[in-house]
Formats: structure tokens, C-alpha cells, sequence
């Protein structure tokens, strides 16, 4: 367990380090300690779920405050409003200093499927903790507002065109 809560810690302390407005508050893909730091200025869409997921683990664990969660979970999911998107995924890379996609432009199942997963999560976090805050300073209603937008987000990617009907498979993704 304590193991398991080192490796949290230590995701969470990326995320705190490189996710901010210089990236438009999308996580990098990774951060290169050696020989000197260096960010990769892109993300994928399990990148942007697994940051979020980790907010609401930071806010579980007592590393964050509510204000703080609301203030990521709220700058990420209005970045995420601007981003180009196809049948309603989100593409496989985007540049976070630009959030241009990155080419060749690709629809990624299992990121789409990892983003969905993760927004869900996150919902499900925020109308707990939506509960517990009751009104107080509009936080219970800004956690409802996320916990709706987030799900909605989540069902929004239309699966179908990716189903291979001959094979009852999911295509590995689109370009």
C-alpha cells in the first residue's frame, strides 16, 4: 500500500509541475529529467483522462483542496471545449501549447475508450463530493455542473463507424 501511495504521490507531483496555463492545462505527454528537463509539449486523450482521474485521486488523498480541484477540473474541461475532435472523439495528439492537433490526424479506440472510462470516474467523484460540500460558496453546484459535463463528454464519441461488422471487432482507430 505505502508502495502504491508513492507511486500516486509521485504521478500527482507531474501533473502539479507541467500542468498549467503555458499548456493550455493539458498534461504533457512526458517530462525527461536527463540530462535536463525537458516537457513534451503534447497530450493524448488518455494523457487528458489519466490527469484528470489523478486530480480527483489528489483531492481524495488530502494533496489539494476543493478550490484547487475545481480550479483544474474547471480550466482542463473548458480547454477541452476547444479542442478539434471527429464523430466526437478527441484526436490521438494535440500540441498543448497551441492545442493544434498534431498530424496525421487519428482517432485512437483505446484512447477514446480510456477517455470515456476516465470522465466517468471523475463524474461519479464530483457528485460525491458535490453531496458533501452541500451549496456552500457555489462549490456543490460547480461540482454538479463538471459531474454533467464530464459524463455527457464521456458518451459523446460515437463508436460505430470503428465496429467492424464482419469481425465484431473495434478497429485499433481512424485516420
Amino acid at each position: 500500500q505505502a508502495y502504491l501511495e508513492g507511486v500516486a504521490r509521485d504521478t500527482w507531483r507531474l501533473f502539479e509541475r507541467c500542468v498549467g496555463p503555458a499548456d493550455h492545462h493539458l498534461p504533457p505527454d512526458n517530462l525527461q529529467t536527463l540530462p535536463h528537463d525537458m516537457v513534451a509539449h503534447r497530450t493524448s486523450p488518455t494523457n487528458i483522462g489519466l490527469y484528470l482521474l489523478s486530480t480527483a485521486c489528489a483531492k481524495q488523498f488530502g494533496w489539494i483542496e476543493l478550490p484547487e480541484l475545481l480550479a483544474r477540473l474547471e480550466a482542463t474541461l473548458a480547454t477541452m471545449g476547444t479542442l478539434q475532435r471527429h464523430r466526437g472523439h478527441f484526436l490521438n495528439w494535440y500540441d498543448t501549447e497551441t492545442t493544434a492537433p498534431l498530424l496525421p490526424m487519428y482517432v485512437s479506440t483505446v484512447d477514446s475508450g480510456n477517455l470515456s472510462g476516465h470522465l466517468i470516474a471523475v463524474a461519479q467523484a464530483c457528485l460525491e463530493w458535490a453531496t458533501e460540500a452541500g451549496d456552500a460558496n457555489g462549490q456543490g453546484a460547480r461540482l454538479r455542473a463538471l459531474a454533467r459535463a464530464f459524463e455527457a463528454l464521456a458518451w459523446e464519441p460515437d463508436f460505430g463507424f470503428l465496429y467492424h461488422r464482419k469481425r465484431h471487432l473495434l478497429h485499433i482507430g481512424y485516420r
